[in-house]
């Protein structure tokens, strides 16, 4: 079988493309997303960082978008570059890779809302925010989020596997890594991108839009109130400057969200129109080297290779850490406390 057969499908040319997007643009988002996610966690470890529960999740965000990556990309990119894909070692293998996969799919999203809802009780509450917002119950909560993400894609682990398959001739054909029974491939198929769809994009973006819409507005009240007042005092004074700051990191946070959303629901959408739109007698070797299907997969590991050019743009303090943590010689001496507290919150209402 040669891709030429599949005209219908795609032409050679856009076949040929969709394997190029593969070995070219996934070295180039493994090699900036490593290093992103590693000078992040050096940076957010560091004394100056590691006091307030927003650390924790974003040190559990960087680790899970380097998993993300080294389980997901990686593999694809070995596939397409070397034509040795690590699902076909051992079914063993198989099973735990598609669990993996899945799993560091769900959980930097899902930290991604932790935060956005700890920014929400930090604005709506202030004053008892420090009490409900402590690093042993952030490290619960991240936690939880693995576990559940564990637990909810465990299914994989037993519908997956070598399948053998006996035709007519009495003559076997064996695929390393498939669905094993066709119940499970038409729940996969047809159910189960539906779950995925909601629990990974859907879900938390409509979490992450509701805790912005209700940051902003309880923002905007705050500001009208200071303006109202014919000579406010100091501490209001002060109060406006730090809500305008946040409103800021707000307002960053809304668009972050709908790049999110732009990044992560074009696969989910891909899986849902995949039975519909691919004809059924294109084998699935032809059907992965669609162009279409790497782009959208190219748009959700940049989700999880850019987190590091979010924390710089909004968090003054990061950018002097890591230009210190990088050049050494040039910036000497410690760089100062004080304000790193309103730079791990910036960070989480630009989340």
């Amino acid at each position: 079988m040669t891709a030429s057969q599949y005209s219908h499908f795609r032409s050679v040319a856009e076949l040929r493309a969709g394997v190029l997007v593969w070995q070219i643009v996934s070295p180039i988002l493994i090699v900036f997303g490593t290093v992103g996610n590693v000078l992040s966690i050096i940076v957010l470890s560091s004394r100056k960082f590691n006091r307030w529960s927003s650390s924790v999740y974003l040190l559990g965000l960087a680790v899970a978008d380097l998993c993300a990556l080294y389980i997901g990309l990686l593999r694809q990119w070995i596939k397409y570059s070397f034509d040795s894909d690590i699902r076909h070692i051992h079914p063993v293998l198989c099973k735990v890779h598609w669990w993996l996969m899945y799993t560091c799919a769900d959980v930097p999203v899902w930290i991604l809302t932790a935060i956005t809802v700890e920014r929400l009780i930090s604005t709506l509450c202030p004053y008892k925010s420090k009490a409900i917002c402590t690093k042993n119950r952030a490290k619960i909560v991240l936690i939880m989020i693995v576990s559940l993400a564990l637990a909810i894609n465990s299914h994989l682990l037993y519908g997956f596997g070598k399948l053998e398959i006996t035709i007519a001739n009495e003559t076997t054909i064996v695929i390393p890594c498939a669905p094993l029974t066709d119940a499970y491939e038409q729940f996969f198929g047809k159910v189960w991108t539906w779950i995925d769809l909601c629990k990974y994009s859907l879900i938390p973006f409509a979490l992450l839009s509701t805790g912005n819409i209700c940051i902003i507005y309880k923002l905007l009240s705050s500001s009208r109130k200071v303006k109202t007042q014919v000579a406010p005092t100091t501490s209001q004074t002060q109060a406006s400057s730090g809500n305008e700051r946040t409103s800021n990191m707000t307002i960053l946070l809304v668009c972050l969200n709908f790049v999110f959303i732009a990044c992560t629901a074009p696969v989910c959408i891909y899986f849902i129109g995949e039975p519909y739109w691919i004809p059924k007698d294109v084998p699935r070797n032809i059907q992965l080297q669609d162009p279409w299907w790497a782009l959208v997969n190219m748009l959700m590991y940049i989700n999880n290779s850019a987190n590091f050019i979010l924390y710089c743009l909004t968090g003054s303090r990061f950018r002097e850490s890591v230009k210190k943590l990088v050049c050494k010689d040039t910036y000497s001496g410690d760089v100062t406390t004080t304000g790193v507290g309103n730079t791990i919150n910036s960070r989480s209402a630009a989340m």
